[in-house]
């Protein structure tokens, strides 16, 4: 059974209690994060030291396809791509501008290291409207969530940023040379980064909707075109194509991976379904007429 309902000025107290300890939280992850923000941009900058993970990739089965099939090379004309690269370096115009590139690098990091925290701060917020039986999703949600979000952070650093610079340093010609910004460069790095930790919340939301009787299985199964056209209206926020590509497909993914763990854990149950034997139930109307 749910709690009473709270008075709105309540709310509003609970709401600020709640952001108060994730502002703080927040704060001394940033603090902690700091530490570790020049690491953090060496990450960041990887891809314009070193081939990506594709390219490798690429290099290993143009390779094997020479020594096992060396006809079916020959024929395709496949040629190994050229791993070796001069490093690049970012530059900066601004005096102070690496300064406060560290300080969003250690934002983002505080993010992450207090994120268990926030989640957890969420759910207490929520907490008051759920039944006691749907309460104990709070061990689903904040590990689960955690994860989720450094999954799709990993995901982005070392499989898409990867192609997206290459992409970029692929216009590079003998009239054309690029000078990447700093604080451009890792702004347009870390929008990506909290976009696609997101992204990959979506199965655990939906499923915590799901399991909650907000959602159905049923709805949606039958919104997958209206989930692609939202997956291409969000990925239309980045001019490039390939950057488009990369934002659209993970993220209608995540919705076919949201549909199917719903379907494996059965979160097409409504609340009244999963409610507790031991829930008073109203009586009926024989009952009551009686």
């Amino acid at each position: 059974m749910s709690e009473p309902e709270m008075p709105f000025l309540d709310h509003l107290q609970e709401l600020r209690r709640r952001l108060i300890v994730s502002l703080i939280a927040l704060f001394i992850g940033t603090a902690l994060g700091w530490s570790f923000s020049l690491s953090a941009l060496t990450v960041v900058q990887r891809p314009l030291a070193q081939p990506s993970l594709i390219k490798r990739l690429h290099y290993n089965l143009v390779i094997r396809i020479q020594q096992e099939f060396p006809s079916l090379a020959e024929q395709f004309h496949l040629e190994l791509p050229d791993l070796a690269s001069s490093p690049r370096k970012l530059n900066y115009m601004a005096p102070l501008e690496p300064f406060f590139v560290q300080m969003k690098l250690s934002l983002i990091l505080g993010l992450i290291l207090a994120l268990p925290v926030i989640l957890y701060q969420t759910w207490l917020f929520i907490a008051p409207g759920l039944y006691a039986h749907e309460k104990k999703y709070v061990y689903l949600f904040v590990p689960v969530g955690t994860l989720a979000f450094i999954s799709g952070g990993i995901f982005f650093l070392y499989i898409v940023w990867p192609l997206i610079v290459a992409f970029s340093l692929g216009y590079e010609s003998a009239t054309l040379y690029p000078l990447l910004n700093l604080t451009q460069y890792v702004n347009f790095c870390l929008r990506l980064l909290v976009l696609f930790g997101l992204i990959f919340e979506l199965p655990l939301i939906l499923l915590i909707l799901a399991r909650l009787g907000v959602v159905r299985l049923e709805f949606l199964l039958k919104q997958r075109r209206l989930a692609v056209l939202l997956s291409l209206i969000v990925a239309a926020f980045h001019a490039d194509v390939i950057t488009m590509a990369m934002v659209a497909l993970p993220l209608y993914g995540m919705y076919e991976i949201s549909i199917l763990v719903i379907r494996f854990c059965g979160g097409s149950r409504s609340r009244q379904a999963e409610a507790p034997p031991d829930t008073p139930l109203p009586p009926s109307a024989g009952q009551a007429a009686g």
